[in-house]
Order: structure tokens, then sequence, then C-alpha cells
């Protein structure tokens, strides 16, 4: 009994050890674990969000270059460590061109709550922009002045909700290859759409760098695809060939264009590879795809801590030469032998 006795003063005597030991055990451990200043968030071990990230992506239309744009923005998404359907939810939508479809599709991404916005093509990011209010950052890709159109404030430093890509044309690259290609020429055409607001820049700098050719430049604008085929005939009538800047809604009638031109053996150098596969002669013309993984690039950052208003715009720099040696062919134009051998041929993919 005796030793059952102190085996109980044992064990009684241990626990009050221990209950008295508790608060400086308790005080240890929080001591030796790190600590963030009042009301900070925990200090996250990884830059990517915990939960699914809500994207809506809007495009202006259906146009091989808007889809290559498009790709690369998934493409590059994902090289960043974004997947849709994983730790993201892409809803994509097409505005078919329509600006009271853009708004509507606009409008609902912001009743759906999106975390983030992305417009490709200059229509679609200002429907975005303007249905947001500055509310929910907003990426806009392929639009050539983001300044000039009133989409940001500075391009070095937006100072709204809205950042993103680029796609200004190197006008001068584009009339160097064509002084190469067409060393007689002295007509420069300049066709564009009127309800266009991503040429203007490409279009003054086209005139204004024409007389440094030896050309004279000659506008033509049209006010729908209806009125493409009659102002292309009356403007090849009078003109050695054609410019046509990053014109979507020319991009997307491009046969109807090519029909007219290729009539007056005219070439048209249009600014990007899809429409020079369309029928145009040549380009120097930035990547597409590039373009869309250069968006992607700034949604990433974005979503990974970055603020719109303080990102520079992005001018995407890869160009390619691009030529097409079947319309060169049906025109009897000989492209020189030095442009052949560093361009990609659409007619041979």
């Amino acid at each position: 009994m005796k030793k059952i006795a102190g085996l109980g003063a044992f064990l009684v005597g241990c626990l009050f050890t221990l209950f008295v030991c508790m608060p400086f055990m308790t005080s240890t451990q929080n001591c030796s674990a790190p600590t963030s200043p009042a009301g900070a968030a925990p200090v996250a071990t990884n830059s990517k969000p915990a939960k699914v990230v809500n994207i809506g992506l809007l495009q202006m239309m259906s146009h091989p270059s808007l889809d290559d744009i498009r790709q690369g923005v998934y493409d590059g998404l994902k090289e960043r460590g974004y997947t849709d359907g994983e730790n993201i939810k892409i809803d994509y939508q097409n505005g078919q061109g329509d600006q009271t479809l853009l708004k509507t599709i606009a409008d609902q991404f912001m009743s759906d709550k999106k975390d983030y916005l992305v417009g490709i093509a200059t229509p679609a990011a200002q429907a975005l922009a303007n249905s947001s209010h500055n509310s929910v950052p907003v990426v806009l890709s392929a639009v050539s002045d983001p300044l000039g159109v009133g989409l940001v404030k500075d391009n070095a430093k937006p100072g709204v909700n809205v950042t993103g890509v680029s796609d200004q044309t190197p006008v001068k690259a584009q009339l160097d290859l064509a002084k190469k290609i067409m060393p007689q020429a002295t007509r420069l055409g300049i066709l564009y759409s009127s309800s266009s607001q991503n040429v203007g820049e490409a279009v003054a700098e086209a005139k204004k760098l024409a007389p440094e050719y030896g050309w004279s430049a000659k506008e033509a604008t049209i006010t729908t695809t209806n009125d493409l085929a009659q102002v292309a005939e009356q403007l090849a009538a009078d003109v050695d060939m054609i410019f046509v800047p990053n014109d979507n809604t020319i991009a997307a009638a491009m046969p109807t264009l090519i029909t007219a031109t290729t009539a007056h053996r005219v070439p048209v150098f249009p600014v990007v590879d899809k429409m020079v596969a369309d029928g145009g002669l040549a380009t120097v013309g930035i990547n597409q795809h590039q373009i869309g993984v250069d968006t992607a690039n700034v949604l990433a950052d974005l979503i990974e801590g970055k603020q719109a208003k303080d990102y520079p715009i992005v001018f995407t720099k890869k160009v390619d030469t691009i030529i097409n040696s079947k319309q060169a062919t049906a025109l009897g134009i000989t492209i020189p032998a030095e442009i052949l051998e560093a361009a990609k041929d659409t007619s041979k993919e």
C-alpha cells in the first residue's frame, strides 16, 4: 500500500509541474514562430493565388490573326503555371465585330464578377475598360495605340486599371520592304476603314515617310466591307501598290480586296502574316502568337501582385518577314533573292 501511495504522489507531482510550466512552453512556441505586423496578411510561400482565378477573355471578332493571339494567351499562361480548368477559369467570348455585342459581353463579365479582363483588339479592350470603370484590371492585347485611343494616360505608367500589349506597326520596316520589292514604284495607296481607331498612327507615319522613298501617297477609306470592292478598284487604278495598316475590318475581307487589286496587277502590303497568306504580297509583321504570349505574361504578373496602373505598356518586338510567292507570280513580280532567303513563304506552309 505504501508503494501505491508513493506512486500516486509521484504522478500528482508530475501533473502539477506540467500545469505550472504550460504557460512558459506556449510562450516559447509563440516566440519561435515568424510573426507578421498587426493586420498584415500571412507571408505567402507561393506567389500564385490559392483560389481559382476567373478571367473574362473578349476577342473583337473571328480572324486567324486574332485567333493566333488568343492561342498565345493560353500558351503563355500555361508556361507561367496557369492552366484553364485547373487554377484559372477562362470565359472566352467573341464579339463578332459588333459594338453592341461587345458591350453586352463586357457588362456580363462585370456581373459575373470576373477577377481579370482581357481584350483582344482595340474595340474589345475599350468595351471592357468602359464596363469596368477601373474596378477590375483590364489587360489589353493587340492595341496599336493605347494612349491615342484613350485607354491609358501614359504608356510608361498607365495611371488607370488598364495595361497590356501593343502591336504597334513597324511602318518603316514595312515600307523598306516595299521599296526593295517595288523599286520602280512612285505612287503609294493607303487603304483603311474610317471606323478603325487602331490605324491613325500607322497611316500618319506612312504618309510622312512616303516622300523619303520618292512616293506620292493617296488615301482611301471604307465605311463597311460592302464598300471595299468599289473603293479598292478605284484606288488600284491610281497607284502602284497599296499599304494596309492593322485594320481588322479589312483583314476579315482580304479576298474581296485582293480580287480587286489583282485585276489591276497592284500588290498589297499588309501588316500581319495572315493577311499575306490571304493574298497580300509581303510584310514585316509582328508575330501574332508572341503578342498573345506577351499578354499572358502581363496577366500573370498582375495575378501575382503587380498593379495595372503602374505596369508599362509592352510593345511586342518579335517580327517576321513574310512573303506570298504564289501571289508574286500571279502579279508578275520578282521578289529579290535576299528577301526570299530570309522570309517565311505563306505559299509553302
